[in-house]
């Protein structure tokens, strides 16, 4: 964290985000604990949308020079797009912060990782039934029996499945989305409402769904497990934490975004008694660091860097296809 004093800093900075209000309030109790003169005026944020929503509040609240946020968290496909609106700033972190991060760039840095696998009911799905290999989901007696995050909306679940084509290459990808097309699974915008689905058996099989839903309800009793298909590895893409260019208080923003980057700001994220969440450094010693609940895995990250405007293409083709 930065070497200045804590009545060296101050001012107000206004934070756009998609995490829960109650989970920000503890970030917001530790980063006082050592920086007390900085207020931080937390404001949750919906992103879905293109241009994203928080994106357009941003753009309409500068342009009539009113204030707007400083710092913006949200997962990283709309990020990408603020990105490319012009929105962001340059972060100019040094190599002692990014050297433990894997998913970032010069505009924004992975606040969480948000690690994507694919779960099933064990109650309906039995042993002799299983998929072994993401190509068996596209076998037609799966026909509307699969869910997954919403396809058409070009955000997590668009980005997720254009990122296989990466893995894969373009004729088994091609195969699999016409196949899983066919297949009908049912979409929700929602992830709490896949694992849900799957869950009360609605659909037993999700095609992606969040580690970290999976561990909350494992720990509830519900009847989900995790589905290891040997052609797909773990993914995750990241909530995201980022500048703007139109923020007033650039310095005391750094510092708030240093301190969440802080092996002590992961720590916390990593270690919460109420809630599950995956810290950003997959290493940082917390109970739900990457290390901790998928240890051994090779984490594949999405959305790329470059993802925009390079697969743009395919995310028009999963909306015409999923709709």
């Amino acid at each position: 964290m930065s070497g200045q004093s804590d009545s060296s800093i101050n001012g107000k900075v206004r934070i756009y985000g998609t995490v829960e209000i109650d989970e920000f309030e503890p970030w917001q109790k530790k980063f006082n604990e050592h920086y007390p003169n900085i207020e931080l005026d937390f404001n949750r944020r919906y992103v879905y949308g293109t241009p994203p929503p928080m994106a357009k509040a941003v753009m309409d609240e500068s342009s009539k020079n009113k204030t707007t946020a400083d710092v913006l968290i949200a997962s990283t496909a709309p990020i990408l797009q603020m990105e490319n609106l012009g929105i962001l700033e340059e972060h100019n972190f040094d190599d002692s912060i990014l050297s433990k991060y894997k998913h970032y760039n010069q505009y924004w840095i992975a606040l969480l990782a948000i690690p994507t696998v694919q779960i099933y009911n064990p109650d309906i799905v039995h042993d002799d039934n299983i998929p072994k290999e993401a190509m068996d989901l596209i076998d037609p007696k799966w026909k509307d029996k699969l869910t997954t995050h919403d396809l058409t909306l070009g955000t997590f679940g668009a980005h997720w499945l254009t990122k296989l084509k990466d893995l894969w290459g373009e004729d088994k990808w091609n195969q699999f989305v016409t196949g899983l097309a066919k297949n009908n699974p049912v979409r929700f915008g929602l992830f709490d409402d896949v694992t849900d689905s799957v869950d009360d058996g609605t659909t037993p099989i999700a095609v992606n769904a969040l580690h970290h839903d999976l561990i909350k309800a494992k720990a509830e009793g519900r009847s989900v497990e995790r589905l290891v298909l040997k052609d797909l590895p773990a993914m995750s893409t990241s909530n995201a934490i980022a500048l703007t260019k139109a923020g007033k208080n650039k310095e005391a923003s750094k510092i708030f975004i240093e301190f969440m980057l802080s092996d002590e700001g992961q720590e916390m994220i990593g270690n919460s008694s109420h809630t599950v969440r995956v810290p950003g450094n997959e290493n940082v010693k917390s109970t739900y660091s990457i290390s901790n609940i998928l240890p051994n895995e090779e984490i594949t990250y999405f959305p790329d860097k470059d993802a925009y405007p390079r697969t743009q293409p395919d995310l028009d083709l999963l909306k015409e296809k999923f709709s």
